[in-house]
């Protein structure tokens, strides 16, 4: 997984310079695979990388102006080719991805089947009694009107 970073140069390390690109170990330290840096209206510079997150890289800014400069984040010292070099040092946080909140719809849904599920089975086990037909609702006993005694 990686994660988008970006890298923030300040003018005042810019100075004079027009351009430059992004170097570190993420490039093999290879300028001519370094990220360009986009120049802001302020005089700072900035770039944007995918790096693979959890791990840490370190990097440099290399200036038309032929500079080496660091932006003061994170610094710590390497060994290039005999001579201490310091070099800024970057680390990708792992992000983790939020679940999309489910639609209204689907939450109900599921509310629904859970309810379903944890209703008693007991319902299932009761006898139900057959309907009554029209003719069976006739032939049943009813109470019988008793007339009244007739006066004589």
């Amino acid at each position: 997984m990686t994660t988008k970073v970006t890298f923030k140069l300040p003018s005042e390390f810019v100075a004079n310079a027009s351009d430059g690109v992004l170097v570190g170990e993420f490039n093999n330290w290879n300028p001519a695979e370094g990220v360009q840096l986009q120049k802001k209206e302020d005089g700072s510079m900035f770039a944007e990388v995918a790096l693979v997150a959890g791990k840490s890289y370190q990097y440099r800014y290399l200036l038309n102006d032929g500079r080496w400069v660091n932006d003061n984040n994170n610094t710590t010292w390497s060994d290039v080719y005999g001579q201490p070099v310091e070099n800024c040092v970057v680390n990708v946080p792992v992000v983790e991805k939020k679940e999309k909140a489910a639609p209204k719809a689907a939450v109900v849904k599921k509310e629904v089947a859970a309810a379903k599920e944890a209703a008693p089975k007991k319902a299932a086990a009761k006898k139900v009694a057959a309907p009554k037909t029209a003719v069976a609702a006739k032939t049943e006993t009813a109470p019988k009107k008793v007339a009244a005694p007739k006066k004589k």
